[in-house]
């Protein structure tokens, strides 16, 4: 009578544990994982269509905020302000293929919005950029550049500088591009 018991417990653990194992499902639910899974190689640019309809998620023909934070990646929501260039605070299928375009081509930079960086960059809030604000947020065009804009010499970074900047950096890739 012990030993059924204990063959009874033995089989119904077996079958909890082997149970919670498969209701698992594959691996990232399916999604790059597998053997049959069509996996673009790498390399190459992903399909701004394809982005955008995993995004959508309601299906309004454009990506909030919200929405953009469900990236695997993260870049679209890291990146959401340069992509979003109508600044109305959603990312349509245009604006998505040109950020894609525009990454794998040369390089190709968007205008800056001057106030928006200062208010994504400034935690103080004193309306300059200073070198530790700018390192934190990892402003690598800035920080690389920092002296040089910084033409007053004063250890921060003010909106006249950084309009000049990023003025005269427009006109030599347009020269570039030409």
């Amino acid at each position: 009578m012990i030993i059924s018991r204990r063959k009874s417990f033995i089989y119904i653990l077996f079958l909890l544990v082997s149970s919670f194992i498969y209701a698992q499902g594959p691996p990232n639910g399916g999604r790059n994982g597998g053997g049959n899974s069509k996996k673009r190689p790498s390399g190459n640019t992903p399909d701004a269509s394809e982005i955008f309809s995993k995004l959508d998620i309601d299906n309004d023909q454009k990506i909030s905020i919200e929405e953009a934070s469900k990236d695997e990646r993260g870049k679209i929501s890291q990146d959401f302000d340069v992509i979003d260039s109508n600044e109305d605070g959603f990312i349509d299928l245009e604006e998505l293929k040109e950020s894609l375009q525009d990454r794998s081509s040369e390089r190709k930079r968007k205008p800056v919005s001057v106030k928006k960086l200062i208010i994504e960059v400034d935690d103080n809030k004193d309306g300059i950029l200073n070198e530790l604000e700018v390192a934190v947020k990892n402003k690598r065009d800035l920080m690389d550049h920092f002296k040089t804009i910084d033409v007053n010499g004063d250890g921060a970074l003010d909106e006249e500088e950084l309009n000049t900047f990023y003025a005269d950096r427009n006109k030599s890739d347009k020269k570039k591009r030409k």
